[in-house]
């Protein structure tokens, strides 16, 4: 399955407001390790490390 297709389920998945707030250290864990092992560019990081701090941002505001 492709890289990006795993890190877009997952992040549906901790905007989901039933999704446990610890979730979102399993997602951080799954995008760092793509990265180093170089199945996602350094743009593609950074992209998807703002996607999972803006998502974490609302869940915060939302409580």
């Amino acid at each position: 399955m492709s890289p990006h297709i795993l890190i877009d389920q997952a992040l549906e998945g901790v905007s989901d407001p039933t999704s446990q707030a610890d979730m979102s250290v399993l997602v951080q864990q799954l995008i760092t390790r793509l990265y180093t092992d170089e199945l996602i560019t350094t743009e593609e990081f950074s992209h998807y490390c703002k996607r999972l701090l803006n998502i974490c941002q609302r869940r915060k505001e939302a409580a």
